[in-house]
């Protein structure tokens, strides 16, 4: 049992890639008890995506640690019962398969509700379960191009799994909403939720900002508007949203009359003549080296940093003062380096208690709870139904 506000919780995980796996990534996180299962002789994508030592890679070692490893084939009469035998006591279960798999496997919702009407199931997919599109194969940068998030990055893809994430994230919530609508006598329920419809919910605030009122003059994008300035030596990210920082920053760099230029003095103004105030400091900026930009800026209060390396993320003051990267020893990858859970509890602190599994590491202990003998379970790998 894990510490953290969710101890006690027992999910069951049968998901793949990210979309779903990162969703019980932050409740194993915060100490639910989470058993991953694996096809038998086949790893899943992310074991064996990024950099890789042994079955664990870069991807692995972040995303599935505090989680316990079952290798089974839930395609045969004897895995799916052993699933079914897991779920009967589970708070949680998660699948993402394409719509209409998990009914054919006898693992859908209704199937699963007679043995467990308490459960919390979730369904993740990409586009829902039905429509036009429910069938397709779907991945991360589909759902970018799809949802107009490639075209609001000026035509490239944002380059993490954003839509994945973002869905996950949808998902932790709703399974933490629906665990609360329990504890109030609701019982289960099927929750399901879609990469399509999660990627626009989490664009729609910004991204969407002009059509959302379609009948307002539009203005400029976060895509126009935040982009990082050039030094003579690097890149700094400075934003002046409010008319102080604005005026403050006009000082500094030499241009106070800029202050009072109509085109940029009001936020609205700034925002509508976004591409001509670039022009104006651009080449200011592009005359300071980084650190003379950020001690100008800095002096008037002005929100800026410089655009920094994934490799000096290590040696970042604030990172190391909050902890953040933790660096731990695995079994088989060796020296690993991952991010603390960010969520800090008074009461239920969290805890790394696990690293991420190998491949059916906890096959036999998984099994031995459900009171399974050592004999059934040698009988059982060699029928190839665990591994």
């Amino acid at each position: 049992m894990g510490t953290g506000p969710l101890r006690g919780l027992k999910v069951v995980d049968i998901s793949g890639a990210v979309a779903g796996p990162w969703v019980s990534s932050h409740l194993a996180e915060q100490g639910a008890d989470v058993i991953l299962i694996e096809k038998v002789g086949v790893p899943d994508v992310m074991r064996v995506t990024g950099a890789l030592v042994g079955d664990q890679s870069g991807s692995w070692v972040q995303m599935h640690r505090n989680k316990r490893g079952l290798d089974l084939d839930i395609r045969t009469e004897t895995g799916c019962s052993i699933l079914k035998q897991l779920v009967s006591t589970a708070d949680v279960f998660i699948q993402n398969f394409r719509p209409g798999v998990a009914e054919r496997l006898a693992v859908g919702y209704e199937d699963l509700k007679l043995l467990n009407p308490e459960l919390i199931y979730l369904s993740v997919s990409g586009f829902g379960p039905d429509g036009p599109y429910s069938d397709r194969p779907v991945y991360d940068p589909i759902i970018q191009a799809m949802s107009g998030m490639t075209e609001a990055q000026n035509g490239t893809y944002v380059k993490a799994v954003v839509a994945d994430k973002t869905a996950a994230m949808t998902g932790v919530n709703a399974v933490l909403s629906a665990l609360w609508a329990r504890s109030n006598g609701v019982g289960g329920q099927h929750v399901e939720i879609n990469l399509m419809d999660c990627m626009l919910h989490w664009m729609w605030l910004e991204v969407f900002w002009n059509e959302a009122v379609p009948d307002a003059e539009p203005t400029p994008t976060y895509s126009d508007w935040y982009e990082p300035w050039g030094t003579s030596d690097g890149q700094i990210a400075a934003n002046w949203v409010n008319y102080e920082q604005y005026k403050g920053a006009c000082r500094v760099l030499g241009r106070p009359e800029l202050a009072d230029d109509p085109r940029f003095a009001t936020r609205d103004a700034r925002l509508k003549n976004s591409v001509a105030q670039r022009q104006e400091f651009a080449s200011i900026l592009q005359s300071m080296s980084t650190e003379e930009a950020l001690a100008a800026l800095q002096s008037a209060d002005v929100p800026c940093a410089p655009v920094i390396s994934r490799e000096q993320i290590f040696h970042d003051p604030q990172v190391l003062h909050n902890e953040t990267i933790l660096e731990m020893t695995h079994p088989t990858a060796g020296r690993t380096r991952t991010v603390r859970p960010p969520a800090r509890y008074s009461v239920t602190p969290t805890n790394i208690e696990r690293h991420a599994p190998g491949k059916g590491e906890h096959t036999d202990e998984i099994l031995i709870e459900l009171g399974f003998s050592e004999t059934e379970i040698s009988d059982f790998r060699t029928a190839k139904i665990v591994a």
